[in-house]
């Protein structure tokens, strides 16, 4: 196709999408309000979708023309290469509309990443000079994307967050970034307080995979204000571990947590990777919720602490294996508490409904304490236990804790027919 053909099937489907915005179902309504006719096409402004010319300065043009005003930058189905980090910067200090970056498919809309260092887009929503209060970006979105990062440099994410609010991440491809897929940050130059320089975000059905660090890292500091949505997202093959978090609120619902400690299937393993991993302090890691999720052969632990508290772990399934040629069961512990020093505190956090499967033999903890000192209030109820390897599993449902002594001085309650004396 030339490029003149390239023009003509992009403006039609600019203005396909426009006219379905515009007067299609009642669905599509709430976006013409917010958006009107606010729509840049990215081949409009010299993009090629060919896998080898380098867009970004038709990307950023894009960008830019919306940046005040808030609107649509459509990516129509290609392949397209990016060459410099894209930069979506709040240029006043107020409150400014997002903007929507709208692809045709996680597989039909990609972006090929040959960034050299730092993010492929970084967003920043709160002015560099304060004064700041919630002067964030709000709504907007990345929707219906690919963004794969094999082609970056080594220090190299897909997207870096900062300021934020009410905006989502819809079903997008995250794929072979050198370091995280997202990551959440803050400027505490700006203001100490990180809650009035953090994000937070909706994302649904995303898959974040085979990232040289985390799918997500939270380094937002010690935020206490609510955080992010996760809905059936999946973290696999991410080298140091799926997601990690240091603030407060973040629940995730129907997801999946797989192969983190691995990058790729033949890869030796990393020295230590969980699945989920709460960091921050105990206060503001609070009131998280994993609901639904499933956790498998994961390398240190599937779920793992260091500071969490008033926090609820509903219905999820811990899958133990070794499909990844570790030479052991993996991971070590389905649940690690008290991770890190002494200075781990745990308290309040309650496990329903656990399913624990084993599909190969070898030694592991369900529960592990790492850390008794400051691990309290712990409640462990209708755990179930599926030994589908027989005789070859050694098996220590509790460990790190004396099932008498600490479970009543702590604050533990462990309903668990199958042991006596609890």
């Amino acid at each position: 196709m030339n490029r003149r053909d390239i023009l003509k099937s992009s403006l039609a489907g600019t203005a396909g999408l426009a006219a379905s915005m515009a007067g299609g179902s009642a669905a599509a309504m709430p976006e013409l309000g917010r958006y009107g006719k606010r729509l840049v096409n990215v081949i409009d402004l010299g993009a090629v979708p060919d896998g080898v010319t380098d867009s970004a300065q038709a990307f950023q043009k894009a960008i830019d023309a919306l940046t005040s005003t808030g609107g649509i930058v459509y990516i129509p189905a290609g392949n397209y290469v990016i060459g410099s980090t894209l930069i979506w910067a709040n240029p006043v200090n107020r409150r400014v509309s997002g903007i929507l970056f709208q692809g045709d498919g996680q597989h039909t809309s990609t972006l090929n990443s040959r960034v050299k260092s730092g993010p492929l887009l970084r967003v920043r929503g709160v002015p560099r000079v304060g004064p700041v209060s919630t002067t964030f970006f709000w709504g907007g979105g990345i929707h219906d994307l690919g963004l794969r990062g094999s082609g970056g440099g080594a220090d190299h994410d897909a997207v870096e967050i900062l300021g934020w609010w009410n905006g989502s991440i819809e079903n997008c491809l995250i794929s072979g970034f050198s370091r995280h897929g997202i990551r959440a940050i803050t400027d505490l130059a700006l203001n100490p307080n990180p809650d009035f320089t953090a994000s937070t975000l909706l994302v649904k059905a995303v898959q974040i995979e085979r990232c040289g660090g985390w799918g997500f890292r939270d380094d937002s500091g010690n935020q206490g204000a609510p955080s992010w949505s996760w809905d059936h997202c999946l973290f696999g093959l991410c080298r140091l571990g799926g997601a990690y978090v240091q603030s407060s609120s973040h629940s995730f619902v129907k997801c999946s947590f797989s192969a983190c400690g691995w990058r790729h299937e033949s890869d030796k393993p990393a020295a230590a990777a969980y699945g989920l991993f709460f960091a921050g302090t105990m206060t503001v890691a609070s009131r998280q919720w994993v609901e639904g999720c499933e956790f498998d052969t994961n390398l240190t632990a599937h779920i793992g602490a260091r500071f969490l508290c008033c926090s609820s772990f509903i219905n999820n399934r811990f899958i133990f294996h070794d499909r990844y040629k570790a030479g052991r069961l993996c991971p070590l512990a389905g649940v690690e508490l008290g991770t890190g020093d002494a200075r781990a505190a745990i308290r309040s956090v309650e496990f329903r409904q656990s399913f624990f499967r084993f599909d190969r033999g070898g030694e592991t903890t369900g529960f592990l304490w790492a850390n008794t000192v400051n691990v309290r209030d712990i409640e462990i109820i209708n755990t179930v236990f599926s030994n589908s390897v027989g005789g070859d599993l050694h098996l220590s449902r509790y460990g790190g804790m004396e099932l008498s002594r600490t479970a009543s001085d702590f604050g533990y309650n462990i309903r668990d027919r199958e042991l006596s004396g609890l």
